[in-house]
């Protein structure tokens, strides 16, 4: 397994998203073998295409908008997620011979990945819901028990030929992410419970970063890579795609 690691947020959280983009396309032609991918986010509120067809989502999105949070439509499952530099995003990139096939496997792979992560930066976590959850579903990472807090959710793309199992880890910074959570959940009619949103507990964003590069290294012997040339110009191709435009059902 090849292993990117970025020490940067991207100036625009489109640049990350067209990066998730080009790696799993590469998978899918063969260009490319198993691939992790870790970086810091930037800020912004990631929505499934059902969010931009819910009621009041105009509204939310404005309310993002108002916090200084633009909202881009993500290719994967899941409910809304919010993410700022104080958080991570990780990706694992597999080829597929059969997209009906592995799909619950590599989301308990990828729970247990972030929780044997997390405790190496001192952190107690658990796979398990959490009740109030933003992005609600079983493959969350918790602390605390089913009453506690998230502190990371996982989600699953997969075409003909590859899947990309991707997910944001919060390090700190939930202040600011709770805030706009509950406003976005609010103007959809959701549930949101404030208090579900957590953090590593004083670790920075440098050490769990770096405690996720070793869980990746121990677990797949996975080498350090770095993006080419062509794959950055694959990504900027897609930077057009996922910005949602103000406005969308009241």
């Amino acid at each position: 397994m090849d292993l990117i690691v970025l020490r940067e947020a991207f100036e625009e959280p489109e640049e990350s998203y067209g990066l998730l983009q080009a790696l799993l396309d590469e998978v899918g032609r063969g260009e490319r073998g198993e691939t992790a991918l870790i970086f810091p986010c930037s800020r912004h509120v990631g929505v499934t295409r059902m969010d931009t067809r819910r009621p009041g989502f105009g509204r939310a999105v404005r309310a993002a908008e108002a916090l200084g949070f633009p909202v881009l439509e993500r290719r994967s499952g899941g409910g809304p997620i919010a993410a700022n530099p104080s958080t991570l995003t990780f990706a694992l990139f597999y080829p597929v011979e059969d997209l009906r096939r592995g799909i619950y496997d590599r989301y308990a792979e990828g729970t247990e990945l972030v929780a044997a992560a997390l405790g190496r930066a001192g952190v107690e976590a658990e796979p398990g819901e959490v009740e109030g959850e933003f992005c609600p579903g079983a493959y969350s990472v918790r602390a605390g028990g089913p009453r506690g807090v998230k502190l990371a959710g996982l989600s699953q793309r997969v075409t003909r030929r590859a899947a990309r199992l991707e997910g944001i880890i919060l390090v700190s910074g939930t202040k600011e992410l709770a805030e706009v959570l509950e406003r976005f959940y609010a103007q959809l009619g959701a549930p949101f419970r404030r208090g579900s949103v957590g953090d590593a507990g004083g670790a920075g964003v440098p050490d769990v970063m770096l405690a996720l590069e070793r869980e990746v290294r121990s677990r797949y012997g996975a080498v350090g890579s770095r993006l080419d040339r062509k794959t950055l110009e694959e990504a900027r191709s897609h930077v057009g795609e996922y910005r949602v435009a103000t406005g969308g059902r009241i």
